[in-house]
């Protein structure tokens, strides 16, 4: 059971992470990369919008994806405790 797909609220966390899981994870790290250099290459370049709103838009897709992945592992953390 992937942690990014949408499920019931109430559904149990999965005890180990897929493939897909680790997939998503590094296209969502490498989207923070890359919209981070869009930006910088915008700011130092020759400065429009449309680069602007794409490497912003990379930024809070690939900090949105990390925020589950974050979410995820405090839950783990958690559940081990106890």
């Amino acid at each position: 059971m992937s942690f990014f797909r949408l499920s019931q609220p109430n559904a149990p966390m999965p005890d180990k992470l897929c493939k897909t899981d680790y997939y998503q994870i590094v296209t969502s790290v490498l989207m923070v990369v890359l919209g981070a250099i869009i930006l910088i290459r915008s700011i130092t370049e020759k400065f429009t919008l449309m680069p602007l709103l794409v490497g912003g838009g990379f930024l809070a897709l690939g900090f949105y994806r990390l925020n589950f992945v974050i979410k995820y592992l405090r839950e783990k953390r958690k559940c081990n405790r106890t």
